[in-house]
């Protein structure tokens, strides 16, 4: 008991003399205002490939991290239309590609990261799909 003590004293001390996380003397802190939202942006991870969905944008970056001789890729299933579609990057590790969609009735999406065969367009492997609200956040 004796020795928490100290140790006591030491944490009400600092927070009593400025290591509290009170603003410096010159700094401000501005309240916020607004609207609390939901990120726009999601990431998915995939073994090789990382995919970063933006539903403010309705884009999708398709990021290759591994030198395995495969593409990058997207699968994208709209719930709304049954419909399945990609986004193919087959620049090769290190790179990365964009593309752009436009939905409408902001569709519940849900978003695979895969590595695939770009030249015959058969997919090799993918991660869970995640869903995803593509509703954009008010700015």
């Amino acid at each position: 008991m004796t020795r928490s003590i100290p140790a006591l004293a030491l944490v009400v001390g600092g927070l009593l003399f400025g290591c509290g996380g009170m603003p410096e003397e010159g700094d401000s802190q501005v309240p916020s205002e607004g609207n609390v939202s939901q990120s726009a942006v999601t990431y998915i991870y995939g073994n090789g490939v990382t995919v970063v969905y933006n539903s403010a944008s309705d884009s999708f970056t398709v990021h290759d991290t591994l030198a395995d001789g495969h593409s990058a890729v997207a699968r994208i299933y709209n719930s709304n239309t049954g419909s399945t579609t990609y986004c193919w990057n087959s620049n090769g590790a290190g790179t990365s590609a964009v593309c752009n969609r436009n939905y409408p009735n902001n569709p519940l999406l849900r978003i695979s990261a895969c590595t695939g065969e770009a030249g015959p367009g058969t997919i090799v492997a993918c991660s869970s799909a995640v869903p995803v609200d593509a509703f954009a956040p008010t700015k």
